[in-house]
């Protein structure tokens, strides 16, 4: 994988934010406090996620081999939690704002991440852990 998938979110933050400042089309009223509240879901959610990933023995780096395969804590209704956050905290930052450019980011990183990078990770964890990952894929949504 050429970028880590926190430097595509950072990318479409700040294209989302430039785009907001240079051509700014508003969907509604700003909603900072709803924003405001699902940002701070999304990274309660994220540090759940590595903190559960990391006490299994994982480097939580996309790029690294998994030494155990992860049912626990969030991974017990989507396997993949921490991506799952990355598209909340873009969404909590769309609300925060309510213009279009939010929301083009929070589709354009969920389309990327969902075929650029999940798809690739479910692969390797299918070769990886087998029958055992197989069992849990037809037991656990991709998203939630």
């Amino acid at each position: 994988m050429k970028l880590p998938p926190p430097v595509v979110v950072a990318v479409g933050l700040v294209a989302a934010w430039v785009l907001n400042q240079v051509f700014r089309v508003q969907l509604g009223p700003p909603a900072p406090g709803l924003g405001g509240m699902v940002v701070f879901l999304a990274v309660a959610w994220i540090g759940w996620a590595l903190l559960v990933l990391v006490r299994a023995g994982n480097d939580p780096r996309p790029d690294k081999p998994d030494a155990a395969m992860v049912q626990a804590g969030p991974f017990r209704w989507g396997r993949n939690p921490i991506y799952l956050g990355f598209v909340m905290f873009l969404a909590g930052v769309a609300l925060y704002w309510g213009t279009l450019w939010g929301w083009v980011a929070v589709g354009a990183v969920f389309l990327w991440l969902d075929f650029a990078v999940v798809r690739r990770e479910e692969a390797y964890l299918a070769t990886r852990f087998g029958a055992e990952y197989a069992a849990y894929q037809a037991r656990v949504r991709r998203w939630l």
